[in-house]
């Protein structure tokens, strides 16, 4: 699945993911708007990447492409930045989004804080903001 990717690069003050090792090839299917996790042959899904499987301890577990939809398992409204670079952002809703393929990864969602549920369903889009990575963001569907 390929979701849309928006180019955030001169208005993003927030972090900047900086790609090394394991996470190489995740940041870098986000820019083609691809949601990736790793999917160990001992049956672990685990995002985000790591150089082992948090399950049985295997190196370099295998990437798989994410349909990038599921539910908010639970989130969060910010209401005190707990970044620089969101300050103007506040109230910004931090959720962990739990994948139909079952990992779960913590990300913005980009919606009005009232309109949000606990096993709502949503889908990923990604905010480009940096040459080398876009961030997950998820959206209600």
């Amino acid at each position: 699945m390929s979701a849309p990717v928006e180019d955030r690069r001169e208005s993003w003050d927030g972090p900047v993911p900086v790609p090394t090792g394991a996470t190489v090839p995740f940041w870098a299917a986000t820019l083609e708007g691809t949601l990736r996790y790793q999917a160990c042959d001992c049956g672990n899904r685990q995002l985000y990447p790591r150089a082992v499987c948090t399950d049985c301890g295997a190196e370099d577990p295998p990437f798989e492409d994410s349909e990038g939809v599921g539910t908010i398992y639970t989130y969060t409204v910010c209401h005190v930045p707990g970044e620089p670079g969101f300050a103007d952002r506040t109230p910004y809703v931090v959720g962990a989004i739990e994948l139909d393929e079952g990992p779960r990864l913590l990300a913005l969602l980009d919606a009005d804080p009232d309109d949000l549920e606990i096993g709502a369903a949503v889908s990923v889009t990604f905010w480009r903001v940096s040459d080398e990575a876009a961030m997950p963001v998820f959206v209600p569907e």
